[in-house]
């Protein structure tokens, strides 16, 4: 029973941090809240948290912890960003994130698909626009982590609570 209760402990305090690493991209938020699900589940043997229940949480982290991806390349095209001018987009935010973790992804980011729609199109206000809904998929993105983090949190506790 203490070992349930202290498992139970760290892996909140993993989900936790996870939702800081979401945050503050320096730690695989998604990835460390559902590692901290799968500890439990696997050291409880799956009697707290169901098969079931883990399977759940796994489509919400899968769904959730992607949305870094797809959803700023969602709202780049919605704004008419090209092929390129998003590649250059994700190459900017890796750039970026070497100098400056957070601000700096975000930065690269936008200047990449200003600077690939530039080369593509010449039009300096169509490249503001794409480059602007890119950088506006990525907060919606970071919105979509912490909710499915928080369904992830609400999924776990319930299941231990009532297991």
């Amino acid at each position: 029973m203490f070992l349930e209760a202290l498992s139970f402990g760290i892996a909140v305090a993993f989900i936790l941090l996870g939702m800081v690493g979401i945050l503050i991209p320096i730690l695989p938020g998604t990835i460390l809240v559902w590692f901290a699900v799968l500890s439990f589940a696997w050291a409880t043997g799956f009697t707290v948290v169901s098969p079931w229940t883990f399977a759940l949480i796994t489509l919400v982290a899968l769904f959730t912890g992607t949305a870094n991806i797809w959803l700023p390349m969602f709202g780049a095209q919605k704004t008419g960003a090209s092929r390129s001018g998003i590649f250059l987009g994700f190459v900017g935010a890796i750039v970026g994130s070497f100098f400056a973790p957070l601000i700096g992804t975000i930065i690269g980011y936008a200047l990449g698909i200003l600077l690939g729609e530039m080369f593509s199109h010449h039009d300096l206000r169509k490249a503001t626009r794409s480059s602007l809904g890119g950088v506006a998929g990525w907060g919606l993105s970071t919105m979509v982590e912490i909710a499915g983090a928080l369904i992830i949190l609400v999924l776990f506790v319930s299941a231990a609570l009532s297991g």
